[in-house]
């Protein structure tokens, strides 16, 4: 993927353009690549999201696109697309120069969940979710080429072994390393039993929405998602409820028991499932700590918020 910074001024602009939507205002959203808005017009509010594109990237973002549009349809709890001026679904433009996606949607009022005070129960309707967007995904149409990249957690061992060369934070190095000890442990044994499938990949605290109620109002952002193992989804989900838990431990036990009302375990997911959720918080702490000193440095400090100390405790419970 490829990073693209835009103003509101310039965004303003492209989405003229490309929607002929006249904003009123536009608010940055958080992103770790792309540039995201709340935009505000004379008739509601929607989310618009400009990504760097090329003509290998092209056909994934149409991909992505496409499979949210019908998510969507099904009533999945993600946002109906805005097609733009020419009916496409996402749009395709330039700027400076360089090739630019626009996709407008719809806004959710809800809040992301890691924003809100969500009730006890919270993880099972987490769980429930992904399992239900899981069942939707089965018949989606596959990725125009293979899918690679950090957040992959089939690659979750190797990315922190990379990231951490470039580390000297001693309290960092040492949880990346605790983290492959338990990945090694953990994972290998059973790898090749797990099952593959169409995943989100990144069911985390802010692209899942939810209502003060703790209902599942929106799920956003389909940039991570790719063909991978399938208890990453709820694994994922489980590990970023965690970190923002007083109880990582029941935290990943809810999401487990929501995930399985639908979509029960085999014996190598369950084997596998907290400690890929542990890893992953490992992961998102060296990943973050390396891009602190980065132009998006302070998107990376609350990214990786917690993870740290939500790991110890879950490493310590699995007798990492």
């Amino acid at each position: 993927m490829i990073e693209l910074s835009v103003t509101p001024a310039e965004a303003a602009v492209i989405l003229r353009r490309t929607h002929a939507i006249e904003a009123e205002s536009l608010t940055p959203l958080g992103s770790e690549l792309a540039s995201t808005f709340l935009v505000s017009t004379a008739t509601g509010r929607l989310a618009v999201k400009l990504q760097g594109s090329s003509s290998d990237e092209a056909p994934v973002q149409r991909w992505r696109a496409d499979v949210a549009h019908r998510l969507s349809d099904r009533g999945q709890p993600v946002p109906a697309l805005i097609r733009a001026a020419n009916g496409d679904a996402i749009a395709a433009t330039t700027h400076r120069g360089a090739p630019v996606q626009v996709l407008a949607m719809e806004w959710i009022e809800a809040a992301p969940y890691g924003t809100i005070d969500v009730p006890p129960g919270f993880g099972v309707a987490l769980g429930h979710a992904a399992a239900h967007l899981q069942r939707d995904l089965l018949d989606m149409p596959r990725p125009p080429r293979e899918i690679v990249h950090t957040w992959d957690s089939r690659r979750t061992a190797r990315v922190i072994a990379e990231h951490l060369s470039r580390i000297d934070d001693g309290e960092v190095v040492a949880i990346g390393e605790a983290a492959l000890a338990l990945h090694e442990r953990d994972i290998p044994p059973v790898s090749h039993l797990l099952p593959v499938a169409l995943v989100h990949q990144d069911l985390h605290d802010s692209n899942v929405l939810a209502t003060p109620s703790g209902e599942v109002a929106g799920i956003i952002d389909f940039d991570d998602m790719l063909v991978g193992w399938r208890v990453a989804e709820p694994a994922i989900a489980a590990g970023y409820l965690a970190r923002g838990s007083t109880d990582p431990v029941r935290a990943l036990q809810s999401v487990a028991e929501g995930w399985e009302s639908e979509v029960p375990f085999t014996d190598a997911e369950r084997r596998a499932f907290p400690a890929i959720a542990t890893v992953r918080l490992a992961l998102n702490t060296v990943v973050w700590h390396a891009r602190m000193q980065s132009d998006r440095g302070a998107y990376a400090g609350a990214r990786s918020r917690g993870s740290l100390a939500a790991f110890r405790v879950l490493a310590d419970w699995l007798g990492a």
